[in-house]
């Protein structure tokens, strides 16, 4: 059986997943910014202060949400590489060496875990446009059999 080829690739962020957690980041602010709103306005009466001022708290809310979403999304790239059995991925500047593993495959989209030896965890997305030729050899080595490197603690245990 052979082994997957060696490939290189940058990962970062796209726009779409900048924008689901910004969308994530807002609705996390809004709700609890809703509730509040919600106990204030029924503080004052029966009849409240009306439906414009928790629009406004509402709209507030979502708008710094988003907007702490969106720039929180915006890390810096990783170099992804697989050589020879081994992943490794350069981050700021410092090389990792660990596991990659796939948590949500849509055919033409990967959520990727890479778990550095220290237990460093980063989240990666990766589709077929931004991988180009390394799409085909990033799906070897995560999906075929015999390419996986060893998982870390793997054979070890107690002998019957």
């Amino acid at each position: 059986m052979r082994a997957a080829p060696a490939f290189e690739l940058t990962l970062s962020p796209g726009v779409i997943e900048r924008a689901l957690i910004a969308l994530l980041a807002a609705t996390a602010a809004a709700a609890p910014a809703a509730w509040v709103w919600s106990h204030i306005d029924a503080a004052v009466g029966p009849a409240g202060r009306g439906m414009w001022p928790w629009v406004a708290v509402v709209a507030a809310a979502l708008a710094v949400g988003a907007s702490i979403g969106w720039s929180a999304a915006r890390s810096e790239s990783r170099t992804l590489r697989w050589n020879q059995g081994r992943w490794t991925w350069i981050a700021g500047g410092i090389e990792h060496e660990g596991t990659v593993q796939p948590k949500l495959d849509l055919g033409s989209w990967l959520l990727l875990a890479l778990r550095s030896r220290q237990g460093a965890l980063y989240w990666a997305t990766v589709g077929p446009q931004r991988a180009g030729a390394a799409w085909h050899p990033l799906r070897a080595a995560l999906f075929a059999p015999g390419s996986r490197a060893p998982e870390p603690g793997a054979g070890e245990g107690n002998p019957r």
